[in-house]
């Protein structure tokens, strides 16, 4: 059996400023990922069976259309999926067919919205940091949880359980989960009015300095 991983390896990868591109393990739903692998949990396309036989707790397939851009000057795929350790990378107005293992009785599968975005402040001037998470992230603390039958789909917020700590960039206000198919099984990641705002020139940890880094902010890498 594979062991969870370690806390160095529950973190998410970021895209960067164009031409740098850092990646990381994520943390969302690496708790379970011993029971994706001995599932088979993997990428397949958009013809694979939606869902699994009356009864059965094996992955279902879901399809998922991104209607999300990545914000400028970020690069890269707008959104990342994780089949428990594996992400899966899906750039913006395309799709891609991910397994969605069962989760606590749930089928749920945790994704990030790419970019590079600073720690949500308590206060102006107030960002603490003590679990030492990565500053400025992707944004995540969000899922999607179907039905076992596909029959509907849903947006998880504030989806923390599995991330570094509460204060890590937040993507539940600024993504919508939508039905579009129940078979095959179809949903569309699209945005919301309240877009999320990179950092300047979307700099990461190791490239922001001086004015780039906001008030009350300390960048950190893993």
């Amino acid at each position: 059996m594979r062991m969870a991983p370690t806390d160095r390896e529950r973190h998410e990868r970021l895209p960067t400023r164009p031409g740098a591109r850092v990646r990381r393990p994520v943390l969302a739903l690496a708790g379970v990922l011993a029971a994706c692998a001995a599932a088979a949990c993997g990428g397949g396309d958009s013809s694979t069976s939606s869902a699994p036989l009356p009864g059965a707790s094996g992955p279902i397939a879901m399809v998922v259309v991104n209607q999300l851009p990545i914000p400028q000057p970020c690069m890269g795929p707008s959104l990342t999926f994780f089949e428990g350790p594996t992400p899966v990378d899906i750039p913006s107005q395309s799709q891609k067919t991910v397994q969605v293992a069962q989760l606590f009785g749930t089928y749920e599968i945790g994704f990030q919205v790419n970019g590079l975005y600073w720690r949500t402040c308590t206060g102006p001037g107030d960002c603490p940091n003590p679990n030492r998470c990565q500053n400025p992230d992707n944004a995540g603390q969000v899922a999607v949880e179907i039905a076992p039958d596909c029959s509907t789909a849903t947006l998880v917020q504030n989806f923390d359980t599995f991330t570094c700590d509460s204060l890590v960039p937040n993507a539940s206000q600024a993504v919508t989960v939508t039905l579009q198919s129940a078979s095959p099984c179809t949903v569309v990641v699209a945005g919301t009015a309240n877009v999320l705002t990179p950092t300047d020139q979307c700099c990461s940890c190791s490239s922001c300095s001086g004015s780039e880094i906001p008030t009350g902010q300390v960048t950190h890498c893993q």
